[in-house]
């Protein structure tokens, strides 16, 4: 019977120390404190506090959840959206916090799951800002090229393919004869960057690969993310002139 291979010492190591860095805990007080790989929309980790209670142990996201819905001016849509993501984990809320009161053999259960729900907040509610933003873009947008390019070879929403075979929602695409552009509405949210630049990469990789607008509403508004959208494809705003749109689609 073949032996099975001693795990290589440096690769070992190296495993260990990165996966070290995924779950970090620290202590300022009375409280824990545990960053998880679980990701809010901004990159940061979801961190969750833990302290001692009656009983067991006491565990809350520390108000981190709202603080970046704050961020965003979106601090209203808390109390609904926290409470829908901690009705489904079996969690509590206040105006500011998702917590748990919990007992030691399920701590780390509660550790995930609040951790999770903090996330899902901010998500849902970053998600529902960036339809709606996008939705105005979109409505402009699609006013601005059938304007200029004409209503027969522009189409609302088109899906196109991608290399990786993944079907795309775009918020336009212009049939030119002399090949397919496709626009693409995005916000200043890293989601919609993300999501657009991801597309971008992905039809770049095609034999014949279509040209690629983001449209967004302010390029000054956005940050990083219109480096990371440059980087896909070309990046206009949507109040330029017609001229602008031309030469982006040639």
């Amino acid at each position: 019977m073949a032996s099975i291979p001693v795990l290589d010492s440096t690769v070992r190591k190296a495993v260990e120390e990165a996966v070290s860095d995924l779950v970090r805990v620290s202590a300022w007080g009375d409280y824990a404190y545990v960053s998880l790989p679980i990701f809010m929309p901004s990159g940061a980790p979801a961190t969750v506090r833990i302290r001692l209670s009656q009983g067991g142990f006491h565990v809350d996201d520390g108000g981190y959840a709202y603080r970046e819905l704050e961020s965003a001016g979106a601090e209203r849509s808390f109390p609904k959206a926290a409470a829908s993501a901690a009705k489904a984990e079996e969690l509590e809320t206040d105006r500011r916090r998702i917590f748990v009161e919990t007992g030691e053999t399920e701590l780390m259960r509660a550790i995930c799951d609040v951790a999770l729900a903090s996330r899902n907040v901010v998500a849902d509610v970053y998600s529902r800002l960036v339809d709606d933003d996008i939705a105005v873009i979109e409505d402009y947008l699609q006013a601005r090229l059938t304007s200029i390019f004409g209503t027969a070879i522009v189409e609302s929403g088109e899906g196109i393919t991608g290399a990786s075979s993944k079907k795309w929602d775009m918020s336009a695409a212009v049939h030119l004869s002399s090949g397919l552009v496709v626009f693409q509405a995005v916000s200043n949210n890293a989601n919609s960057v993300n999501k657009a630049s991801t597309a971008f990469h992905d039809f770049r990789e095609l034999p014949n690969p279509p040209i690629r607008v983001a449209v967004v509403k302010d390029k000054a508004e956005m940050g990083l993310g219109l480096n990371i959208l440059s980087q896909a494809g070309r990046v206009i705003q949507g109040d330029q002139g017609d001229e602008t749109y031309v030469r982006a689609a040639s």
